[in-house]
């Protein structure tokens, strides 16, 4: 009896031992694996500082590290849209003028109920990151039209889906967004536009 006694307690105590083997394992293993993390967080937290820094950066700092050369701002089919548009604005009535390649976030702001202030912020950060390929604005600065030329390649990829918050943010605003197809103006937006100048009156409403 009292042999098999000790055979029970051997054999509960390596049991135990090897349980405590098992759960140091498992705990360096862990502890292994959470300082590798940490590791990783803070390897994180230095990029994105830097990356911050970097917009912080007023931007000398960047410029003079590389070279600058200069680019056309329109090609040859927005520029020839360009000269369409600058005709119509030099005869309206009403001293309006033509800018090109301009910012929505120069024209627009979103505007939201308080418990969508980040939504907001994220919106307009988005907008900010757009152009207009051109913009009218009347005699005292106000939007009058925004006209977007869609090129033969326009349509590729997911360029509809881009412009979609342009479309959006324009209509909620109340400035016409005017999408031109690779051949020009057409017909019906010449006439539009001639109204909006105040080159023709504008249409009764109904």
């Amino acid at each position: 009896m009292v042999d098999a006694f000790w055979l029970v307690a051997v054999g509960l105590l390596l049991a135990t031992v090897f349980l405590l083997i098992m759960v140091g394992e498992v705990t360096l293993e862990k502890r292994k694996k959470a300082e590798e993390t940490a590791k990783d967080a803070e390897a994180e937290a230095q990029r994105l500082s830097a990356k911050l820094a970097n917009y912080k950066s007023p931007g000398h700092d960047h410029a003079q590290k590389v070279g600058w050369r200069r680019k056309r701002l329109l090609n040859k089919p927005e520029y020839a849209l360009l000269r369409q548009l600058e005709t119509l604005v030099q005869n309206a009535p009403n001293r309006h003028r033509l800018f090109a390649q301009v910012s929505y976030g120069a024209f627009l702001e979103a505007t939201a109920r308080q418990d969508l202030e980040e939504t907001r912020k994220v919106a307009e950060h988005a907008l900010m990151r757009k152009r207009a390929d051109f913009l009218i604005i009347d005699r005292y600065g106000n939007p009058v039209a925004v006209i977007e030329y869609q090129g033969d390649g326009h349509y590729r990829g997911n360029a509809h889906d881009r412009d979609q918050a342009k479309r959006i943010a324009c209509h909620a605003a109340g400035i016409p967004f005017i999408e031109v197809p690779a051949a020009g103006l057409t017909p019906g937006q010449r006439l539009d536009l001639e109204r909006h100048l105040g080159l023709r009156p504008a249409l009764a409403a109904e």
